[in-house]
């Protein structure tokens, strides 16, 4: 008991002295000296105490009962005696009657037989059960609602179960256009890493090679989109050329013109074959 704390030292303490009061002198059974056994058997010391001081309430209750009971049933004895009546001369009714009065007061648990407390404890029996009737109108209600509601959540549960029925059976068939599928994603992407890494390859190859950029196909289009405006641009000088052809004889003035015409379209074709040459390459 040493190794215990102080508190359940003193809790092992009351469970003794309850238990030898339970046993009434027997022996004590031996139990395991623990916390956990400690704290059960005060637990149930406790409530076993609680039960017994509401017993002793109830039967001290009775007993008070019994006694004004019996004080009223010699009042009513003194008062029929009182009138030359007993017990004994009342007809089978009178005494029937009078039993069941007294079981009603029991039944209703009243302190005496007064009108006054008669009618008193039957409007709070019948208060009682309007309480019982709402009750169980609202438990009705309530049950009702439960079922509804059973009724809703059951039929949602066989659509929903309707539903992964067909959605099976769909994903059965699709099944193997689903493994087609999955089988051309695979070598999809087994090309695309192909793809890349030749293409990898390739440009480390041109790398190494030291190949001009101006060959690459965009440089190409490029070179195609400027050649073509150098054609727009000699559209209209040639244009000018032929004017000139057309002038009156002037031969000094028109040679002049006519060669320096002559240096610009060279200029020009030789600009627009050098640019053909590299699309060539």
């Amino acid at each position: 008991m040493s190794s215990l704390p102080n508190t359940m030292n003193e809790q092992h303490q009351e469970i003794r002295e309850w238990l030898d009061n339970v046993f009434g002198g027997e022996p004590v059974p031996s139990y395991e000296l623990n916390k956990t056994t400690i704290r059960v058997l005060y637990n149930l010391m406790r409530k076993n105490v609680t039960v017994d001081e509401d017993t002793q309430h109830v039967i001290a209750d009775l007993r008070q009962k019994t006694q004004e009971y019996n004080a009223e049933a010699g009042r009513l004895e003194h008062i029929l005696r009182g009138v030359s009546l007993t017990s004994s001369v009342l007809s089978q009714s009178g005494v029937m009657s009078l039993r069941t009065l007294a079981n009603v007061a029991l039944l209703l648990q009243i302190k005496d037989v007064s009108d006054t407390t008669y009618m008193l404890a039957l409007q709070a029996l019948q208060d009682e059960l309007f309480k019982t009737e709402e009750s169980y109108r609202q438990e009705q209600t309530t049950l009702q609602q439960l079922r509804d509601k059973s009724k809703n959540a059951l039929l949602k549960y066989n659509t929903i179960k309707r539903s992964l029925s067909v959605l099976q059976e769909q994903a059965k068939s699709r099944h193997p256009e689903m493994e087609g599928k999955a089988k051309e994603t695979v070598f999809s992407r087994s090309k695309a890493k192909e793809y890349k890494e030749k293409i990898s390859q390739l440009q480390k190859m041109l790398s190494s090679t030291g190949v001009d950029s101006s060959v690459y196909h965009r440089e190409l289009v490029h070179k195609s989109e400027e050649l073509q405006k150098l054609k727009d641009q000699m559209a209209p000088l040639k244009g000018k050329l032929q004017t000139y052809h057309s002038l009156p004889p002037d031969i000094s003035l028109t040679k002049v013109k006519l060669e320096e015409m002559k240096r610009e379209v060279d200029m020009l074709e030789s600009e627009v074959c050098k640019n053909i040459d590299l699309m060539h390459i």
